[in-house]
């Protein structure tokens, strides 16, 4: 057989075997970064693995985490409020003067040394109903001078404050804690966001790596073929069946696959610098990312979509919440544009003694003894002169702010529909594509096989026999790409539905101060399609 013949064949069999690997992981040693002598292998990297050491290490998700212990602190005061509405105070002091007295006549100059002490509490409750309790007690000591007795003195008092109209009511009194509650809610929907956000941002680092490392594979299998045919074309020269000028074309395919696998090294490198910013690793690890499932996730019918859409979506909940928020804004402002009518009461009592045995008797009776206290009873009633004042203009702002959040609400609605549409579409159509460039890739290949055996029997040129290998080339890139965006389609629909979370089995709880993965999906190393809320 001619040496030639078998330069053919032997190129056959070397393009098959890097058409196989294609579609498969990446050799070792292909880039530089995992091919050096002296460094580590490369880790072996499942997208399950990307997405949970990211949810370990992102700052941004830690410091949210932090956050979440001032949001636990700052509803428990919200809910304090409603029976302490401000912080019970002790107050002690104590102080020394010293007073020069200048001389007068029949009196020679000296000096007095005053000490003072005093002590209060203070303390409201509130009730229900808007009402206050308001207890306050007080308590001095003097001493005028140096060798002279104390002087002591104690009053109390207890004040009783009711709204009739304007800021009473047991629902108005409530709708400061409902809307700290909601508050929370809406805290535990961001920290959603922010973990949704890092499993999107690692997801799309992970994939622009594995592409870059399949566009290297693809760009080395390219420069193969090219230095096969310019061997091939060296010995048909040397036979004198091919012209000493067919050789440029050979090798110029070799320099412009060897520009791309440059440029292939080059996005590589950059992919997985990338890739190490969303992981927050070592920049100088490296990585062998492993493939993904690849097979169709049937989408759910767009009434199960919009169904699911409406029960996940961080979006549509919020702008749920916002809307109660508003309701209960209006609720309180409506009642507080009202005259202020408040009925007071109260009693109060005090004593003072030169000694503290008689201050202690006596204060013990303005304690015990009701009949002997000072008592008060009143109505306060507040009418403004003017129709707009300032609480009417707080209550228009609320109910306008409330029929604008109505709007804005009615128009999500209309957009995630629209937007579950395009997702559900897309996953069907691009899996549609992800077919169709295998099946181009796969007649490509076929293609080529054919073009070399008529090239080993002289009926074909150069010239075809490279197009025929940039046309593989290309189709190969275009099933990378297919690939890509079929499974990016499906990350897309995900976000979409609101369903990222329940993918990933991540439940995110108030008390928590870490993110709780479950256990089934780390060991997997990938999440299930089928375990996903929409599969079939």
């Amino acid at each position: 057989m001619w040496p030639f013949m078998k330069k053919a064949f032997l190129g056959i069999i070397v393009a098959s075997a890097f058409m196989f690997l294609a579609v498969t992981d990446p050799l070792p040693g292909i880039c530089d970064e995992t091919g050096r002598p002296g460094e580590a292998a490369p880790m072996k990297l499942t997208l399950a693995d990307a997405v949970f050491t990211a949810l370990t290490n992102d700052v941004t998700l830690r410091s949210a985490y932090l956050d979440r212990y001032l949001n636990r602190i700052d509803l428990e005061m919200a809910e304090r409020k409603y029976y302490l509405p401000t912080d019970p105070a002790l107050t002690l002091s104590t102080n020394r003067v010293s007073t020069y007295a200048a001389p007068v006549a029949g009196a020679s100059s000296g000096r007095t040394e005053d000490l003072y002490a005093a002590g209060g509490l203070s303390a409201t409750l509130a009730i229900p109903t808007g009402g206050t309790f308001t207890f306050a007690w007080n308590n001095a000591a003097d001493r005028p001078d140096t060798g002279q007795g104390f002087n002591y003195s104690s009053d109390w008092s207890v004040q009783f404050k009711q709204p009739l109209l304007k800021g009473g009511g047991l629902e108005n009194a409530a709708y400061t804690v409902r809307i700290a509650r909601i508050t929370e809610e809406k805290n535990i929907l961001s920290l959603k966001n922010t973990i949704i956000s890092t499993i999107k941002t690692t997801i799309a680092a992970f994939r622009a790596y594995k592409t870059a490392e399949r566009q290297l594979v693809i760009a080395d299998m390219g420069l193969t073929r090219a230095k096969s045919l310019y061997e091939y074309n060296l010995e048909m020269i040397a036979a004198g069946r091919l012209a000493g000028t067919e050789i440029v074309q050979a090798q110029a395919d070799i320099a412009t696959q060897e520009t791309s696998v440059i440029n292939a090294k080059n996005t590589l490198d950059a992919a997985r610098m990338t890739l190490v910013q969303a992981l927050y690793v070592d920049k100088k690890s490296t990585f062998q990312a492993m493939d993904e499932n690849q097979q169709l996730i049937s989408p759910p019918s767009m009434a199960d979509a919009v169904s699911l859409a409406f029960q996940y979506r961080t979006d549509y909940l919020g702008a749920l919440q916002d809307l109660e928020t508003k309701k209960l804004t209006l609720a309180k402002n409506k009642i507080n544009r009202l005259w202020s009518l408040n009925l007071t009461a109260g009693t109060t009592d005090g004593a003072a003694a030169t000694t503290f045995d008689n201050y202690d008797g006596a204060f013990r009776r303005a304690i015990g003894s009701g009949a002997e206290r000072n008592w008060n009873v009143g109505l306060n009633l507040e009418i403004p002169l003017l129709y707009m004042t300032s609480d009417m203009r707080t209550y228009l702002g609320a109910k306008t702010d409330l029929e604008k959040a109505n709007l804005a609400f009615d128009k999500l609605k209309l957009d995630i529909e629209i937007s579950v549409q395009n997702a559900v579409r897309n996953v069907d159509s691009n899996y549609r594509s992800l077919l169709s460039a295998k099946q181009a890739r796969e007649l490509a290949e076929r293609k080529l096989a054919i073009e070399q055996e008529k090239l080993g029997a002289g009926r074909t040129t150069n010239f075809q026999l490279v197009s025929f290998q940039r046309d593989l080339q290309t189709a190969q890139l275009n099933e990378l790409s297919a690939m890509t965006t079929y499974l990016n389609s499906l990350t897309s629909l995900d976000d979409t539905l609101g369903t990222t979370l329940a993918t990933w089995k991540i439940d995110v709880r108030k008390e928590d101060d870490r993110i709780q993965q479950s256990e089934k999906t780390k060991a997997s190393g990938s999440p299930n399609p089928r375990d996903q809320k929409y599969a079939n």
